[in-house]
């Protein structure tokens, strides 16, 4: 297989992929887009409160000694 062959057809399979990914999205773009930022918003906030904690418990027991 010749090397523009193999170019070609990466080509034709990532246009098939995005074309059967918009045809069988469950939600619409904005609804998706909407729930994408629900939960990134919630993981940070999760990372968040977890480095909050771990700092409290750092100085905890940096105090200590």
């Amino acid at each position: 297989m010749k090397k523009n062959d193999t170019f070609g057809f990466m080509l034709l399979a990532f246009g098939v992929g995005v074309l059967a990914g918009i045809l069988l999205a469950p939600n619409s773009g904005n609804q998706t887009r909407k729930e994408l930022s629900a939960k990134i918003d919630a993981f940070f906030e999760e990372a968040s409160d977890f480095i909050t904690y771990e700092c409290g418990k750092i100085k905890s027991k940096f105090d200590k000694v």
